[in-house]
């Protein structure tokens, strides 16, 4: 006679935590009802994990060259998404919004699993064409937890290390004028007081940052402190008989870019008046751009006119 099922013949869940997760969708023609899932996001009172699509590249199988731009819109949203965890918590899921028009948060559920990262990776395999599953090493998982640490940290911006890959791919032997800090692919400062230069070279001292659409304060805040370096780095060379260009590059949507609304355009043009004209009084240069390619240009044009 088999003898009857008890809770021992049941899955232990001991060990397991429970948390709330979402996917991240990305609409990559405005106002159609069309979504890609480009990431899921799971957070509890202990912290969070972003599981981010891995395999973006095969958007270029449908957009082509414009995919360069819906790439771009998923970079940006995904580290306004883990600014707003690393402040709010997993409160930051309620709001269901993110920082370019056409990428949002979907239904929020709760689930359990062995970790953050086991509930996200487990759902991105789920839902996601744009996602391919990896078995872990010991490496990769160090590796993508240092990521996530520093990235919560500090609400990074990829920008400057996009403009190193286009820049060294262009020319190597510029390589060596952009920061360590870039060049190791980190931008954490190690004390309040550093001064910090994306990229110095014979004729341009430069740093980059990007401008989301909706002109956040944290985003326009710390652009105002890249700026602020680079006047103490001006001024620091007045002494010297080595006079070089100083630079604000500030990347942003561009007017015709469908991501963005007309709103946010106009947000973006007020942002970008009061800094040019901060820039103005400071004597630095202000630089607005809508493609890493245009800062590329900037640096190897720049450097052609002092040959």
């Amino acid at each position: 006679m088999r003898r009857p099922f008890s809770l021992h013949d049941f899955p232990s869940v001991e060990g397991t935590i429970a948390c709330r997760w979402a996917p991240v969708l990305l609409s990559p023609i405005l106002d159609s009802p069309e979504k890609l899932v480009i990431g899921v996001v799971a957070a509890n009172g202990g912290g969070f994990h972003i599981e981010r699509a891995n395999a973006l590249n095969r958007l270029q199988c449908l957009f082509g060259k414009a995919a360069e731009t819906a790439i771009f819109a998923a970079e940006v949203a995904f580290e306004e998404l883990a600014e707003n965890l690393s402040e709010s918590g997993h409160e930051a899921l309620r709001e269901r919004a993110l920082v370019f028009t056409g990428v949002t948060l979907g239904e929020v559920r709760g689930g359990e699993g062995n970790s953050l990262r086991d509930v996200a990776r487990t759902w991105m395999s789920a839902l996601s064409s744009l996602y391919e599953y990896r078995a872990d090493t010991a490496v990769e998982v160090v590796a993508m937890q240092e990521a996530a640490e520093e990235l919560g940290a500090r609400g990074g911006d990829r920008l400057p290390i996009m403009v190193l890959e286009d820049v060294v791919a262009r020319n190597p032997a510029y390589g060596h004028f952009f920061s360590e800090e870039i060049r190791m692919k980190r931008q954490r400062r190690s004390k309040v007081a550093d001064i910090g230069i994306d990229f110095s070279s014979p004729d341009l001292v430069a740093n980059f940052a990007t401008l989301g659409p909706s002109a956040q304060a944290k985003s326009v805040d710390r652009i105002k402190r890249k700026l602020f370096d680079l006047i103490v780095r001006r001024d620091a060379e007045q002494t010297t008989f080595l006079p070089r260009a100083h630079e604000m590059i500030v990347y942003s949507p561009g007017i015709i870019d469908p991501l963005i609304s007309e709103k946010q355009r106009d947000q973006l043009d007020e942002v970008h008046d009061e800094l040019g004209e901060q820039s103005k009084r400071e004597e630095i240069g202000f630089l607005p751009v809508t493609g890493v390619s245009d800062i590329t240009q900037r640096i190897l044009q720049t450097a052609a006119g002092h040959a």
